[in-house]
């Protein structure tokens, strides 16, 4: 059987690279655009994306001699309200709420990679209303959180285990770099726990300023009606 000439293995290797190359290209622009398309659903304002995202916390309040008609005097036509720090759209005929913070250029307003909105459901009661605000972070961000924490966990035990069974521990420098390998694993997972807590306190300090905003504007109209 004759052999290939060296030039066509060469191009044929060359081939393959490129094909895998594309294929890596096309897999990570198809993953930041699963990503952005993500983001960009969760913000919107639409009665269908209102109760988009993952549920992380509620808030509940109720107010009294408040009625339906007197909160959606504070909407516009449209159903939007403009608020100091964010925006409110309502939704009369799913008896719900929508609100976000907003997100100026040029500001100290940064966005982090766990935003929150508010989806507000509300009941009538005979005293008024009841407000219950669900807080929703995006579908990716909860997921890729959860994968990333998983992956250094799961890969830190198994290393453990499986460093374990072939003996790495029987010696004084094995048992020194089982020791440090658990250390930086530790270290990682902390480090990602306090990054989440502050991004996470950081946007429901804006969530809960645009949700006391919405409900100073609702008492104002009890007030004046």
């Amino acid at each position: 059987m004759a052999s290939l000439h060296p030039g066509l293995i060469l191009r044929k290797a060359l081939w393959e690279v490129s094909l895998m190359v594309l294929a890596g290209a096309f897999a990570i622009v198809l993953f930041v655009g699963l990503i952005i398309g993500d983001w960009m659903y969760f913000a919107r304002l639409s009665s269908d994306a209102s109760r988009y995202g993952y549920g992380i916390g509620q808030v509940q309040d109720q107010f009294a001699s408040l009625g339906v008609q007197k909160l959606m005097r504070r909407f516009d036509t449209n159903g939007f309200l403009s608020l100091p720090h964010g925006v409110a759209r309502v939704f009369p005929e799913a008896n719900r709420l929508v609100i976000r913070p907003t997100y100026r250029l040029f500001s100290m307003r940064f966005r982090t990679a766990w935003p929150l909105k508010g989806s507000i459901e509300w009941a009538s009661e005979v005293n008024g209303l009841t407000l219950i605000c669900t807080k929703r972070v995006p579908w990716s961000s909860s997921i890729l959180t959860f994968l990333w924490f998983s992956l250094v966990g799961f890969g830190t035990i198994g290393f453990l285990i499986t460093y374990l069974l072939q003996g790495g521990f029987e010696s004084l420098g094995g048992l020194l770099l089982g020791v440090g390998v658990t250390a930086v694993g530790l270290i990682v997972v902390a480090f990602g726990l306090l990054t989440v807590t502050v991004a996470y306190r950081i946007e429901n300090t804006r969530l809960m300023q645009v949700y006391t905003e919405l409900r100073a504007v609702a008492l104002e109209e009890t007030s004046n009606a």
